[in-house]
This record gives C-alpha cells, structure tokens and sequence, in this order.
C-alpha cells in the first residue's frame, strides 16, 4: 500500500498544481480591485477586502443573469428527461437496426456549441429562418420572433440545448435500461402486469440510479451554460437571455475588464452550483 502511494504522489503533486493553483489564485484575485483596462497590468492589483461581495449582493444585473440561468436549466434539464427517458425506452425496445438509431441518435453530440449555435441562429432568424418559413408555408400570419423575444428567447435556446443534449440522457438511461434483468420483465409479462406497471415497479426502480447520475451530469452543464446564449443573442433582448457565464465573461474579460469583480461573480455561482447540487442529492436520500 505504501509503494502504491509513492506512485500516486507525482500525479497527486500535478493536480494539486493544474486544479488547485488556479483556484486559489481566482479566490485571491477575488479580493482585490484589479481592472485590465489600465496600464501596467497586474502591478495595478489592489487589495479590496470584501468590497466585490458586498457590489455584487447589491447588483440586480448579477441577480437577473442567476434568475436567467435557473428558468433555462429547469426548461432545458425537463425536456431533455423527457425526450432521453422516451428515446431510450424506444431504443431498448428495438432489436433490429439498434446500432444504427443509437449512432443517429448521437449525431447531434458530435457536434461543437458554436457549431450547434450558429446553426440555430440561421434557422430561428425571424425573417429568413427555415423554421418560419415552413411555419407560414402550413398557414401561420405572421413570423415568431424566438430570439428577439423577451418572453420566447429562454424557452428557445432551452430547445435548443434539448435538441443538442437529450442523447446523453438517453445513453445514460438506456444503459440502466439494459441492466434490468430480463427474467424480471417475463415473469411480470407472465403474470399480466400491464407496461405501465412494469414501468413503475421494475422499470423505474431499476433506473433511478443512473436517472438522478444523468440529471446532476446535465444540471451542473446547463448552470455554466455559456456559448448558446452568447452566439444566438449576445444575452439580448436587452438583458432577457444573459446568463450567469455570460455576465461573469462581460464584467471579466468582455466590456469591463473588472477582473476582481468577475473572480468574486465567479466564486460565489460555483458555491451556489455547489450548493443546490447538494439539496437535490440531500432531498433524493432524504426519500430512500
């Protein structure tokens, strides 16, 4: 055991380098007043104490961009469950030609955001969008403004993060699927459970573990959601679609080139990522 430990040192010392370094050093900056803009770089570092923390529990924009990401990633996280619980109870049903729906099925992860958002900014433009198009084509009056919408334009990217993401749900799911002993499904078959029931006492018990693994994996992954919003709409209309990442890049590295203020943003949304990842997985054991 102790020779095991020896090896385990170097990466352990590595780590600790790579993770642990530039998290420290983003705390410390936290605390300072330090703005890119101004000359001489990082010899114009200044020690704030607790200044940023206190701006940034008085900012409403910070406040709004956390409102924001919460609406998308219940949206977003809701129809992904639905969609990758329904494509994998299709895909475990399937005997002939499975591989080939599984690898379609993945397409869209192959995919890289910016690819997945440039995309989608040409297909929902409102004037020139094949979505539109083929909506008045079947009779609707007037074209639907999905970006350009303060009430459409978090429901829109959401979609658009279910059409990108639901695979790995679906992956996730049918794997727990196919862990389900078969002689379980016959025997309740052989009894005359009808598929509801064999959904609800067989099915889902079975796959609970690997359904509450999916929702944390794409929970934490919706939360830092960054390049959707900042392609498709620049976190337009006005502040409608900015999200907590997005706010955080502007004050940081975009308009305003606070980075102290950015580190302390930064900070305390990881906490609170922390956080409500630890309530779910407290209420979830709460119930076993």
């Amino acid at each position: 055991m102790k020779t095991q430990t020896r090896f385990m040192i170097p990466a352990l010392v590595v780590m600790a380098i790579v993770i642990l370094g530039p998290l420290m050093w983003g705390i410390g900056v936290s605390f300072c007043d330090w703005n890119w803009a101004e000359p001489n770089g990082m010899d114009n570092i200044r020690v704030s104490g607790i200044k940023n923390y206190i701006e940034m529990l008085q900012d409403p924009l910070f406040r709004n961009s956390i409102l924001n990401t919460f609406l998308f990633s219940f949206i977003a996280l809701a129809v992904e469950f639905i969609l990758g619980m329904a494509c994998a109870l299709l895909l475990n049903s399937i005997r002939n030609g499975a591989l080939l729906y599984r690898t379609a099925l993945m397409f869209p992860l192959m995919l890289s955001d910016i690819v997945v958002a440039l995309m989608f900014k040409m297909l929902l433009n409102p004037s020139q969008g094949i979505l539109n198009r083929m909506l008045m084509a079947v009779g609707m009056a007037s074209p639907i403004n999905w970006v350009g919408d303060a009430s459409l334009v978090i429901p829109s990217l959401a979609l658009v993060d279910a059409w990108w993401q639901s695979g790995n749900l679906t992956l996730i799911i049918l794997a727990g699927l196919q862990s389900i002993p078969q002689s379980l499904i016959d025997m309740s078959m052989v009894d005359g459970a009808s598929a509801f029931t064999r959904f609800r006492y067989i099915v889902f018990p079975y796959t609970q573990p690997f359904i509450k693994t999916a929702i944390v994996l794409r929970l934490i992954d919706l939360m830092r959601v960054f390049t959707l919003p900042w392609a498709i709409t620049g976190g337009g209309p006005g502040r409608a679609s900015e999200m907590t990442q997005v706010f955080i890049y502007t004050q940081g590295m975009g308009k305003y080139m606070r980075m102290g203020y950015s580190n302390a943003l930064a900070v305390t949304f990881a906490l609170i990522v922390v956080v409500v990842i630890a309530f779910i997985q407290k209420c979830w054991k709460a119930e076993e």
